[in-house]
């Protein structure tokens, strides 16, 4: 990063940085190395709102518009819980793999079932993604540090990246970039840690919960996000904790009733632009904010396009299972087990006979009846202690959407 790659109108300024590089491994004696960071002003930033708000004004009112048909469509749903948390494990895959965690659905779902057999470590890594947003967005309290605190520790905690201080800040300067390359060619250098970093939260935290006559909700939820990423206040897990912050700012702003708009696929689609974007308003500001709020309101129109899509798919699959178990007069409790499956769409018997109230033999029979269906399939192969998961439930995870 160099001095000479920002201009006057950036809207942050550039600080010495100390940082610490192992170019011999992470066992080695640490090299430190001096250069600078990149310490963001408070938002916001001084922009031409009226006009801002004329050049997205179309686009803006699109976009509300999709919300509220998500709303719309997720109201009519009995138990949209269950629709909700399958939306959640897509986003919890497509997030890390933009880390470069890469897992399957199905084993995304089997760890958060708690099974081992068939799950790597990355399963359990990007299931935490779940418990982080699921804490985050049931949280009663507003957008804070300490919020955003809690969803790191849940992120991190058990997994790889544990070494690193899950919620808690950074003791150190990090950087972003080719790591074989070293800090000095380091792409962007966040603000140093320490009490500007904290500083810097809190102003973040004052901006979010004060309102704001001339900028609009959804510019909000833009302006933070690029402040949260520059501040990049954890050792690890930034971006995940980043792109949480934006579903959970969706519906703490009275933007959407549930949690079902995600930005990681559209993030990982156009990454290029997303990075650049950001590199470009701390180094030039002016009207790179306007063509971040553009990219914003675009991947969240299409992402919740993407949500009534593949919400519609897991209605109409509800009630094909639904007329499946009518057609084979199966007993009643069956049609709760099977709505459970959209929430988790993993079971055993064991967990059938806690959850049914039934014995043990009647839960074998259960899962049979399921397996012969279609509506479940067995994975293990065992004769004993058996599962199963509900593959189509598991596909729509997977599925490509219409705006892909």
């Amino acid at each position: 990063m160099k001095k000479s790659d920002f201009t006057q109108d950036a809207p942050g300024k550039l600080v010495p940085v100390a940082i610490q590089e192992y170019p011999d491994g992470p066992l080695e004696e640490p090299v430190t190395t001096k250069t600078i960071a990149f310490v963001p002003d408070p938002l916001p930033p001084s922009v031409e709102w009226d006009s801002l708000r004329l050049r997205h004004f179309s686009l803006y009112t699109e976009t509300t518009s999709v919300l509220g048909k998500l709303n719309g469509l997720h109201k009519r749903v009995g138990n949209a819980a269950g629709l909700l948390r399958t939306l959640w494990m897509r986003e919890a895959k497509l997030s890390s793999q933009i880390e470069d965690i890469e897992t399957t659905a199905e084993e995304l779902v089997l760890a958060g079932a708690g099974r081992q057999l068939g799950v790597r470590e990355s399963g359990m890594e990007s299931w935490n993604y779940v418990k982080a947003l699921e804490h985050g967005v049931y949280s009663d309290l507003p957008w804070s540090v300490r919020v955003i605190k809690e969803m790191h520790k849940r992120l991190l905690t058990g997994v790889r990246g544990d070494e690193k201080r899950p919620g808690e800040f950074r003791e150190q300067g990090v950087y972003i970039g080719d790591r074989t390359k070293g800090v000095k060619a380091a792409r962007f250098v966040p603000m140093p840690a320490g009490d500007g970093l904290v500083n810097a939260l809190s102003d973040l935290e004052k901006f979010v919960n004060t309102s704001h006559d001339q900028i609009p909700p959804l510019f909000v939820i833009a302006l933070t996000h690029y402040q949260f990423e520059a501040i990049h206040p954890f050792s690890d897990g930034n971006g995940r904790i980043g792109r949480v912050l934006i579903s959970r700012s969706l519906v703490k702003e009275g933007l959407l009733e549930h949690p079902v708009v995600y930005m990681s696929a559209y993030i990982y689609r156009y990454q290029q632009e997303y990075v650049d974007l950001l590199l470009n308003i701390s180094r030039h500001g002016g009207t790179y904010w306007g063509d971040w709020i553009e990219f914003i309101l675009n991947a969240i129109r299409t992402q919740a396009l993407d949500a009534i899509w593949r919400s519609e798919r897991l209605v109409s699959l509800r009630e094909s299972y639904h007329e499946i178990l009518k057609q084979d007069d199966a007993p009643s409790r069956l049609f709760q087990v099977v709505d459970d499956l959209f929430a988790m769409p993993a079971l055993n018997a064991a967990e059938l006979v806690e959850r049914a109230g039934i014995t043990k033999p009647t839960a074998g029979n259960d899962l049979r009846r399921l397996e012969r269906l279609g509506l479940l399939e067995e994975y293990t192969g065992k004769d004993r202690d058996r599962d199963w998961v509900a593959r189509e439930i598991v596909r729509v995870i997977e599925q490509e959407g219409p705006e892909s």
